[in-house]
């Protein structure tokens, strides 16, 4: 699939807001739990909290449904997680400090360990590789992607903070399309057969 990848970050990015706007209730309910929770926790839970995230919004676009029980599932994959969380921002801080565009090169790199981790259940190394490679068949694009998202957001803070309650569901169901579009999942959802009557 990844010979055939279209990079549309507009269309990425409204097709997030969608998937959010269909459980809009759940996804503001789940970041505003999760939010405080890695406010609190730090680095430390940040990772897992991001997996969680990642995982409610898989479940929303494979199976239709989510639920706050999707965010804490993100604390099965703790280390793995944590790794990618804490490997990253230093990637990213050694970007900025270089100059200012490496940063975006470096975060358009590792949109995917995450969704690689929950999806395929590789190791965080592997999750963080599988993203490098196949964001640098479009870099551009992705950069391009990396650069909206974090608009987004900031106005999303610009609305007294609140607005990100928002922004940040959308960002992770955006760069869910994006993997969805580009890797494609691996994890189908279990067929179900309808109620079992017993009489």
């Amino acid at each position: 699939m990844t010979g055939k990848i279209r990079v549309t970050p507009g269309r990425w990015i409204g097709m997030g807001w969608e998937i959010v706007r269909a459980d809009l209730g759940n996804f503001l309910l789940i970041t505003l739990i999760a939010l405080p929770l890695a406010m609190i926790g730090s680095f430390l839970v940040a990772g897992p909290l991001l997996a969680g995230l990642f995982i409610a919004v898989r479940r929303k676009m494979l199976e239709g449904r989510t639920d706050i029980g999707d965010l804490f599932a993100g604390f099965n994959l703790f280390i793995e997680s944590f790794l990618v969380f804490i490997l990253s921002g230093i990637f990213c801080l050694i970007g900025l400090a270089l100059c200012f565009l490496p940063v975006f090169i470096v975060a358009a790199f590792y949109l995917f360990p995450y969704l690689y981790l929950v999806d395929r259940r590789v190791t965080f190394w592997d999750a963080m590789e599988a993203s490098r490679k196949v964001v640098s068949q479009h870099l551009g694009g992705y950069i391009v992607f990396v650069f909206l998202l974090l608009l987004l957001n900031f106005f999303g803070l610009m609305l007294m903070g609140v607005g990100v309650l928002i922004t940040i569901p959308v960002s992770v169901a955006a760069i869910a399309v994006a993997y969805k579009e580009s890797v494609g999942f691996k994890y189908k959802p279990p067929e179900s057969h309808g109620p079992i009557i017993i009489e």
